[in-house]
């Protein structure tokens, strides 16, 4: 997080720090909550608090952050205690999450975790305070200006 940090000081577009990750999570799990998706929270914050942990290697290296999210991600998921189907869950949200992801179903577990994780991503950012929102590249049909949750 912190090499992210370093990275984003002169950012002026939105940041990929905690308070972003935190506002995944809960999004997320509102998400779960509200279209009855039994997405149990725990995964949900893991997937949300990893979505952009793969940023750093992107500001030094080039690689795509949703392509070394997955990578670190995997190696962090190796010493928790969750179960293989969840950690292949985490792991594919992470790595699904800058993608034009939108399921025709979402029955299985990593199709609604990932679901959750990229709607929420999108949905979290504050477009209509933003003071770089002018030159931001999101076309304005896609911003948000207005406050949903």
């Amino acid at each position: 997080m912190k090499e992210i940090e370093c990275a984003e000081v002169n950012r002026i577009y939105c940041k990929h720090d905690f308070i972003h990750m935190m506002d995944v999570a809960r999004m997320a799990y509102i998400f779960s909550l509200e279209e009855a998706l039994n997405l149990p929270r725990d995964v949900i914050y893991a997937a949300a608090l990893l979505h952009d942990i793969g940023r750093s290697k992107e500001y030094t290296d080039g690689v795509p952050h949703d392509e070394a999210g997955a990578i670190i991600a995997e190696e962090i998921l190796k010493r928790s205690s969750y179960s293989d189907e969840e950690r292949e869950a985490i792991i594919s949200a992470v790595h699904g999450h800058r993608g034009h992801y939108e399921p025709e179903e979402t029955s299985g577990l990593i199709e609604r975790l990932s679901y959750v994780i990229k709607r929420a991503d999108k949905e979290s950012r504050l477009c209509l305070s933003c003071d770089a929102r002018a030159t931001c590249k999101w076309p304005d049909d896609k911003k948000n200006l207005i406050i949903k949750y």
